[in-house]
């Protein structure tokens, strides 16, 4: 389908669905968390912004053990299944998609160049490019048009999850130099039409939001200073932002270009939004529960984009989604983190000590 959305009543509702980084045996907390968002949300379109899988790992037995896919056709076979677990369901619901990469999709066997096939098996998802070899398969542009079919607003989708495949170097962190360019035109195209750049790994400029502190007050960067979020930033920091090892002059150009804000996930416990020099830089936290996260940094972010130019959002947890119930709490203890099979596993325990305790009671009171 098109790279286009329309205004409905002047308003365009998008949700952001970043680091789902799950396998074939996807966490089943996860796809619950998906499939309330899209029933309850009313959601226009959604945009998965990288780490759609969990990289190489695509052969893990069901309880996470860490075991390496080996060979092109299991690991394509593999890499099928993993994302039908968030693709299907948007698919299935009618709800136009659109994707790019992240760091773990571009460590793969797998060549971006195939792993876009899959996405655009799904009829819901949008053309990505097709038409320009100059940059990475998901670096285009999706337009927001009014009824008239006049473009009001610009979504830029930016590819960060960068190697060099002849081996010389290797790089996972960095937007090119023909990305930056392609940028350039795209905003001279569409100068004055409001807009924001959605990719996978922060840029260095995001650092800017935080100030540095006394060590019981922050979180220690890679500098050996710590530091935490200015007051006039809104949300969470848990780590030090992983940002670009290169961006170009990316920042300049948005700024240059007057794109209103870039939005970012890569970093699972770090959620926020600020603002830098008249950008705003929203981080949103993981969805997914196989890899590290937050309760309250996991989960998905809503934006309303309006056609006057302006837009809202707002993260929504886990619990946000799906209640805050009894329910919901023994589904994040299972499934949110790395360690579901020794849960499983002491959980195993602990029932068989319970019985064993109640057995010789029982044979006590005979």
């Amino acid at each position: 389908m098109k790279n286009s959305l329309t205004f409905h009543n002047g308003k365009i509702r998008i949700l952001q669905v970043s680091d789902p980084q799950d396998l074939r045996y996807v966490r089943p907390a996860m796809v619950k968390m998906l499939d309330r968002a899209y029933d309850t949300l009313d959601a226009d379109a959604v945009i998965f912004t990288g780490d759609n899988i969990l990289g190489n790992h695509l052969l893990d037995a069901r309880f996470g053990n860490r075991k390496v896919a080996e060979g092109e056709g299991p690991t394509l076979i593999s890499m099928r299944a993993a994302l039908s677990h968030i693709l299907e369901p948007v698919n299935r619901r009618g709800i136009p998609f659109a994707m790019i990469y992240g760091n773990h999709d571009d460590m793969n066997l797998i060549t971006k160049e195939k792993q876009i096939e899959i996405y655009r098996s799904y009829n819901m998802c949008m053309d990505l490019n097709k038409d320009n070899p100059q940059v990475d398969c998901d670096t285009y542009t999706v337009e927001l048009k009014n009824g008239d079919g006049e473009t009001k607003y610009c979504l830029y989708m930016l590819d960060s999850a960068w190697q060099d495949n002849d081996g010389e170097r290797k790089c996972h962190t960095e937007v090119t130099k023909a990305t930056v360019e392609w940028l350039r035109g795209e905003l001279e195209r569409n100068k004055g039409i409001p807009s924001m750049a959605f990719l996978h790994i922060p840029l260095p400029e995001q650092n800017m939001l935080t100030e540095e502190c006394s060590a019981d007050k922050g979180i220690r960067f890679r500098d050996g200073k710590y530091r935490r979020l200015k007051k006039n930033v809104s949300g969470y920091m848990f780590e030090p932002p992983c940002v670009l090892e290169e961006s170009n002059g990316l920042f300049e150009v948005l700024k240059e270009g007057g794109v209103g804000a870039v939005v970012t996930g890569h970093d699972h416990t770090n959620c926020f939004t600020g603002t830098y020099e008249g950008v705003d830089f929203i981080q949103t936290g993981c969805a997914s529960f196989r890899c590290y996260g937050d309760r309250r940094t996991r989960g998905i972010r809503v934006f309303d984009i309006y056609e006057d130019g302006r837009y809202e959002t707002e993260f929504l947890t886990f619990f946000d989604i799906c209640g805050d119930t009894v329910g919901t709490h023994i589904s994040n203890f299972l499934n949110a983190d790395e360690s579901e099979k020794s849960k499983f596993a002491l959980l195993g325990l602990t029932a068989a000590l319970a019985a064993a305790g109640t057995a010789k009671y029982i044979l006590k009171k005979r």
